[in-house]
């Protein structure tokens, strides 16, 4: 079992940085600094190893994620520090236009009366950890379902 995990996770790092560079909505390469786009990158690269995780309330390291820990520990592979609760991390960073957000922004959704925190990983989807006993997984955050729930897209990298 544990190999295949390992497997499973490797496979998704590898698709990770094929997508990476042709994950944006718009088509070829993003306005992004050099800088920044190594960033996206390798926020891509570690949402993507998460899938799988537990979900696990208050988690942020690899015994488990829930939805803003799983948010905090991408930021913090990369050096930047966001707030612990989805509430603190929608106010960090700048409001973009759910249409213009690339790999690595932050879209927050209110889900049962609280705020849920998705990482973007482009083309309509994103990486979050949904619930207690379920794993962290990817999401067609552009589905009715989703839109209807939509808060705010932030940018939280330059």
């Amino acid at each position: 079992m544990r190999c295949a995990q390992a497997l499973t996770r490797i496979g998704l790092l590898l698709l990770g940085v094929v997508l990476g560079g042709c994950a944006w909505k718009g088509g070829g390469l993003p306005d992004d600094s050099p800088a920044t786009q190594a960033l996206r990158q390798q926020i891509l690269v570690e949402t993507l190893g998460q899938i799988g995780r537990p979900y696990r309330y208050g988690g942020g390291d690899g015994a488990g994620f829930d939805c803003s820990g799983l948010a905090l520990h991408v930021y913090a592979d990369v050096g930047i520090q966001l707030p612990r609760t989805a509430a603190k991390q929608m106010k960090v960073g700048r409001s973009i236009r759910a249409s213009d957000a690339r790999p690595g922004d932050l879209q927050f959704f209110r889900i049962n009366g609280g705020h849920h925190v998705v990482v973007d990983i482009g083309n309509g989807r994103g990486v979050h950890a949904p619930a207690p006993g379920r794993t962290v997984e990817i999401a067609r955050i552009d589905s009715d379902w989703w839109q209807k729930r939509r808060l705010k897209t932030v940018r939280v990298l330059p």
